[in-house]
């Protein structure tokens, strides 16, 4: 306990260094942070972590407005029990749609961010952040809704080294941290980690104070500071930030890993009171973001309940009943009156392929009695847009299912419309910065979006854009993979150096359940 300890305190001092700071100062400082988090229309959220127990507030301003008329947030005293964790929420002066620029001050004393010599050298980080858009009425009613297009970036699989904590031997897992870097020249809205944000090792499992060493270590990278101030952060979790490798609901520290997971997220919410959890649900323009946990309710792969007619778990019936309640829900909000909530897109973020069809026994097709129930309940209900979201796997690729329905409801896989079709689509990027390889050669739902001969998934470290585009009549969802450099994987054969094939890019009214 007492290395463990040590440890700890040695990873928040190299997070001081990593940031420039003197450790002869005792003066507290911000070594992690800041990042904008959950953002609704009237307030926002920014995590920040310091180097020992202080007070932090952050002033802020309109983005092309006068810094000294800002506002200021009220003060968050930080505090070991917590990591030295600060979440400052603003509400004064917020309006919907605005972006604005803000400083986060520690003790009263101002905390300026530089990216790293090798990359801009002297230069500061300038921080923003964005208020949720108003989306859901309109605000004149002699006007049509406020369409915007916005981005958002998606990863999974982040390895950050720490001698004395890595594999012995070899060349290091983690490699190739400006990836992070080239999300940030992307300017997404939003990031959506999907899994794996950091790898617990097993001096970090085990306890508390290991997990917050790891989360503190692996933040304090420096390529990761601009891309952390200036983008909305949202999370799920698979088994490496979680606990150990592949482990699910027998994990006997699972409380305590989503203690820590919320204390280094800022999720709107987390779970339910009567389902716990870290599953949860926001909005941005015209999508609704689905954020599920796929570890408190697992059953391991390794596991057999079935041979005593015992059904395996992945989400547990209750989250996937939470997740089908909630889909109906926000589609019977939507009017086709023009005047509220036209949601064409339902994003559904998990750590595991939900579609994938290769022999990886962790992929939620081995879950065949919840998979099939949750895949007809969606068809049963009619939802639109569905589309999932997913990392694990080291390597990225597109998914697509088509579904006939069968006209007989609570028939596994006779859901819906006697001979109507269902389009599923996956989304998987895979990794950010651990290994990477070149996923299996067959997989009867790979979705080919590449013009390149012979390729049809990304055998490296990627991140993934989902631009959301287009008339309100006619929305569509441009996919773009990028590798760690920011060089475009899906380009057009022969198109310019941001031009992607036509199937990367999907239609709101190609993706609509039948009516």
């Amino acid at each position: 306990m007492a290395k463990l300890t040590i440890l700890s305190l040695r990873g928040i001092l190299l997070s001081a260094v990593f940031l420039g700071y003197s450790l002869c100062d005792a003066v507290p400082k911000l070594i992690n942070g800041p990042m904008p988090a959950a953002s609704a229309i009237n307030e926002v959220l920014i995590w920040t972590q310091t180097s020992e127990s202080a007070e932090v507030h952050i002033e802020y301003w309109p983005e092309n407005g006068d810094p000294s008329r800002s506002f200021r947030s009220n003060p968050v005293k930080t505090s070991p029990e917590a990591a030295h964790v600060a979440k400052v929420r603003l509400t004064a002066g917020i309006q919907p749609g605005k972006r604005y620029r803000y400083q986060v001050f520690v003790n009263g004393i101002a905390q300026d961010l530089y990216f790293r010599n090798e990359y801009r050298p002297g230069e500061k980080i300038p921080m923003t952040f964005q208020v949720k858009p108003r989306w859901r009425f309109v605000p004149d009613g002699d006007v049509s809704h406020s369409i915007f297009d916005f981005r958002i970036a998606a990863g999974s699989c982040a390895y950050i080294n720490e001698e004395g904590y890595d594999r012995e031997g070899g060349k290091p897992y983690g490699d190739a941290y400006h990836i992070f870097e080239s999300i940030y020249e992307k300017q997404p809205d939003l990031m959506i980690w999907l899994g794996d944000a950091v790898y617990y090792r097993e001096n970090d499992f085990e306890s508390r104070s290991g997990m917050i060493h790891r989360w503190t270590h692996d933040r304090s990278i420096p390529e990761l500071r601009a891309l952390l101030a200036n983008t909305h952060h949202f999370a799920v979790w698979d088994d490496h930030d979680y606990g150990p490798n592949d482990i699910g609901s027998s994990y006997t520290h699972k409380g305590i890993a989503k203690e820590v997971f919320d204390l280094f997220w800022g999720n709107p919410s987390s779970g339910l009171p009567e389902t716990p959890g870290i599953f949860t649900y926001f909005n941005w323009g015209d999508a609704n973001f689905y954020l599920l946990d796929n570890r408190s309710y697992l059953t391991t792969s390794v596991s057999k309940p079935e041979a005593f007619g015992k059904q395996k778990s992945l989400l547990g019936q209750e989250q996937v009943d939470w997740l089908v309640d909630h889909l109906s829900w926000a589609q019977s909000q939507m009017s086709h009156d023009g005047k509220s909530y036209p949601a064409r897109f339902n994003i559904i973020c998990i750590g595991n392929q939900v579609l994938s069809e290769d022999e990886n026994p962790h992929h939620y097709l081995n879950f065949p009695d919840e998979w099939s129930y949750l895949i007809d309940r969606i068809v049963e209900e009619g939802i639109d847009g569905v589309i999932f979201l997913s990392g694990d796997v080291h390597h990225g690729e597109v998914n697509r299912m088509v579904y006939t329905g069968g006209g007989k409801p609570g028939t596994p896989g006779k859901a819906g419309k006697l001979n109507e079709t269902y389009v599923f689509h996956e989304i998987t990027s895979s990794p950010l910065t651990a290994g990477s390889w070149s996923g299996p050669n067959k997989n009867g739902a790979r979705y080919d979006i590449f013009d390149e001969v012979e390729v049809d998934r990304v055998g490296q470290r990627n991140f993934v854009t989902l631009d959301f585009k287009g008339p309100l009549d006619n929305r569509r969802l441009e996919i773009r993979y990028f590798d760690s450099n920011g060089d475009l994987l899906n380009r057009k054969e022969g198109g310019g150096p941001d031009e992607i094939t036509k199937r990367s890019i999907l239609f709101a009214h190609d993706l609509r359940a039948p009516r």
